[in-house]
């Protein structure tokens, strides 16, 4: 628990966003940063435990974590077992593939053109949102499921998948800017579909725990009124990944 001055919070991190360790195997990345400033502000000790994506609410119900600061994406189907803080980021997709291999995953207009994977084998990663938009919005189409994107994007310099579903903010810096990515390319605009990706990505926390989400809530609003969030989201990037809602 952490709701107490003092009190450890156990955050959850897995290797989503910029996530990484350095040389000495310290846990380093945009969401280590933001979750010990939200602990440093509620004068909190920030413990973190690596899990996989798929066991990231069933640790938090099971009472074996305290709180989720894993780029997990409001959702109507989450919040039906557990509670968010405000946005902290975006929560977006789209599609990268080889350059000039000719696919459009996407219409003129944005919208899913699955005719034009016929054939075509696409991953992603597993038990996201980004899992349950390809599967939902592209029906017919191989999908070929990993459990890091590390994982997916090596098979997709391979050539054992034809395209892979990412969050662009990753792949950006992790990928593309890479000489490993420099053959590849975003093949689509940026997906918005709230249905799917959710509202933003926020820290995740058990039912009913309103005084523990209110100080969470404090401690980041302060963060985006003082600067401190801007310096953090330009360390890892240079445009904001704030949602909308606090441009």
């Amino acid at each position: 628990m952490f709701a107490t001055q003092l009190d450890p919070i156990y955050a959850l991190f897995i290797e989503l966003v910029s996530n990484y360790r350095d040389t000495s195997g310290e846990l380093k990345g945009f969401e280590i940063d933001i979750a010990r400033e939200i602990g440093r502000r509620m004068n909190a000790n920030v413990q973190f435990v690596c899990l996989g994506f798929d066991g990231l609410i069933p640790a938090l119900l099971s009472n074996k974590i305290d709180i989720i600061t894993s780029s997990l994406s409001i959702t109507e189907a989450r919040k039906k077992s557990i509670d968010f803080s405000i946005p902290y980021r975006i929560s977006t997709a789209r599609f990268v593939g080889r350059k000039g291999a000719g696919l459009h995953p996407m219409n003129a207009d944005n919208t899913p053109n699955a005719s034009s994977l016929k054939g075509k084998v696409v991953g992603v990663q597993r038990a996201t949102t980004n899992d349950n938009y390809l599967a939902g919005e592209f029906p017919g189409v191989e999908i070929a499921r990993y459990d890091t994107s590390e994982n997916m994007l090596l098979d997709l310099v391979d050539g054992r998948i034809d395209l892979a579903l990412v969050s662009p903010m990753k792949v950006r810096t992790d990928f593309l800017d890479k000489p490993e990515g420099r053959d590849f390319e975003f093949v689509s605009p940026e997906i918005e579909a709230p249905r799917y990706l959710g509202d933003g990505v926020a820290v995740g926390l058990p039912k009913g725990e309103t005084a523990r989400r209110d100080e969470i809530n404090a401690a980041l609003r302060g963060m985006f009124a003082d600067g401190t969030f801007k310096a953090i989201n330009q360390k890892y990037w240079a445009f904001s990944v704030l949602p909308a809602v606090w441009h």
